[in-house]
Order: structure tokens, then C-alpha cells, then sequence
């Protein structure tokens, strides 16, 4: 995984991802039968990672899957004339899902491969102690102001309260300094797709919570090392896009205090020393 969705701890921590996994069933009706519902959360095997920013944690992988009942659309010929109903039926969907749990005086985090698996943050919760894990925000406004001297920036996405969504872009050259800050001047930054200066990296985020590393490859334990380095600090829970716009621009929240509380971190320099360890099986 070098994409997803991120969830943030709200409440309490994540204790256990291994035992998160399980599976559910019920008997509903299905286009006029009773047929099997499922929810399932698998935990595969786990990498163990150093993250520079936790400490020494199980960086944990996995996939959800869900059943969903929707009533699409069918066209049909009556005779001389052409009608459309709408008829129940069962659609299974899913998605790739990673964690990290709590270590350090952090609470943990987690990750989906799309927008639409933030299913597998409650399944995930319901299973530790005391969790809740929402899906997050991206004040990107901040992230841009206090980065940009890293970066080269292709692209941005900014909008504010009440007003019209617009793009900034620089076309063949990267944008210049005052190309920048007019972009995030009394706006929130929607989207960026940005290359860093210092090291061979190309990513995209949105201030919706979406992360994605373009280039280079990497394994998720990398990825998640980018993402407790880079954006965690930047996250924020809102219960609308407009409020956290409305939330970025006028009230310029307090992002960026994560604590810590071991003075012994380590880093994640070498993948060399990453190992495969046991995660746990499915659960009931």
C-alpha cells in the first residue's frame, strides 16, 4: 500500500490489531429471499517496522470486505415502450486496510486503500478496549507554509468558505513563490501534487484525508513511515468538508502537536532489518 484513506484516533488507542480480525453474518432479504449479509476484517501477516516518529510498533495489514444492498436502475421493453424499476440486490465491496497501534505516548493510526473502506476504522475500533477511529483531514494550508521550502509544487486546489473551488497550476515549471502564496492566501488548500527538493519523492494529498506516494515504490511499512512523519501531525477530524474548510481558514487550527514521550527514538533507515512476523489469524 502507497495510497489510502487516513483515520485518526479520537478516543482511547489501538491496542490489538491482530485481534481485530473476524467475521459476521446475518439473514436479510435479498431481492425477495433471505440470503447471508457479510462483514468480515481479515488481518494478514505483519511487518515489523521501526517508525521514527512512534517508536518500535507492529505495522499491521489486512482487508475488509462488506455486503451492501443497493437498488440500481434496469431498463426493460414493454411491448412498445421501454420502462425502468429499481430491484434490491446484494453487492459485496472491499478494500486493503493498514495499522499501526499505539506506542510511545502515540495513540495509533490507521489507513484504508479507498475512500469508501473507512468500514474497516470502525470494525477496527470495535475491537480494542476504548477506540474510536474517524476518518481525518488534512489542514493542507499548514502543510504547504511550513514544507514549501522542500518542494517543488505542480499543483493546488484551493477553496474557502462560501466560495467557488479553483485550481492553481504552473504547467511546465513548478510554481513560483508568489504563485504559492496567492494560492493559500485566506483559502484552504484542497488538493496538492507536489515533488520534494531533498529526496526522490513525488506525492498527492487532499485535504479529504487522501495520501498518495506517486514514486518511488514502497512497501506499506514505508509508506506508513511517510505518513506518521510527514502528515499525521497535519490531521484533524471535522464532520463536513465545509466545516473543515471553514475550520482551516478561520480559525487556523492548533495541527502538529503530536506527542512523545521516548526521548530514544529510532529510525527508519534501513529496510534491511524489516521482518515478517506473525499477525494473527481470523477471528470469530
Amino acid at each position: 500500500m502507497q495510497a489510502g484513506k487516513l483515520g485518526l484516533v479520537t478516543e482511547g488507542w489501538i491496542e490489538d490489531v491482530a485481534g481485530a480480525a473476524y467475521r459476521s453474518a446475518k439473514e436479510d432479504y435479498v431481492d425477495g429471499g433471505m440470503e447471508e449479509i457479510v462483514r468480515m476484517l481479515s488481518v494478514d501477516e505483519s511487518s515489523q517496522a521501526t517508525l521514527s516518529t512512534i517508536g518500535d510498533v507492529d505495522v499491521y495489514e489486512g482487508a475488509a470486505i462488506w455486503d451492501e444492498k443497493r437498488e440500481p436502475e434496469q431498463w426493460f421493453d414493454a411491448g412498445a415502450t421501454i420502462n425502468k424499476k429499481q430491484v434490491e440486490t446484494r453487492v459485496r465491496a472491499g478494500t486493503r486496510w493498514a495499522a499501526v497501534p499505539a506506542e510511545n505516548g502515540h495513540d495509533g493510526f490507521a489507513m484504508t486503500a479507498t475512500s469508501a473502506g473507512t468500514f474497516a476504522f470502525d470494525q477496527l475500533a470495535s475491537h480494542q478496549t476504548v477506540c474510536q477511529i474517524e476518518p481525518a483531514y488534512l489542514d493542507l494550508r499548514s502543510w504547504l507554509e511550513d514544507k514549501r521550502d522542500r518542494l517543488d509544487v505542480w499543483e493546488i486546489g484551493r477553496d474557502q468558505p462560501a466560495g467557488q473551488t479553483t485550481m492553481s497550476w504552473s504547467g511546465r515549471e513548478a510554481m513560483t513563490d508568489s504563485q504559492i502564496d496567492e494560492a493559500i492566501d485566506r483559502h484552504a488548500v484542497l488538493t496538492l501534487d507536489v515533488d520534494y527538493d531533498d529526496e526522490y519523492r513525488r506525492v498527492s494529498l487532499a485535504q479529504s484525508g487522501w495520501v498518495e506516494v506517486f514514486e518511488p515504490d514502497m512497501e506499506t511499512a514505508e509508506f506508513l513511515e511517510f505518513v506518521s512523519e510527514e502528515v499525521l501531525p497535519y490531521a484533524f477530524v471535522a464532520e463536513s468538508d465545509d466545516e473543515a474548510v471553514d475550520n482551516i481558514v478561520h480559525e487556523r487550527l492548533d495541527v502538529g502537536d503530536v506527542e512523545l514521550t521516548d526521548e530514544d527514538q529510532q529510525t527508519f533507515d534501513n529496510l534491511d532489518t524489516v521482518h515478517m512476523a506473525d499477525g494473527g489469524g481470523d477471528g470469530e
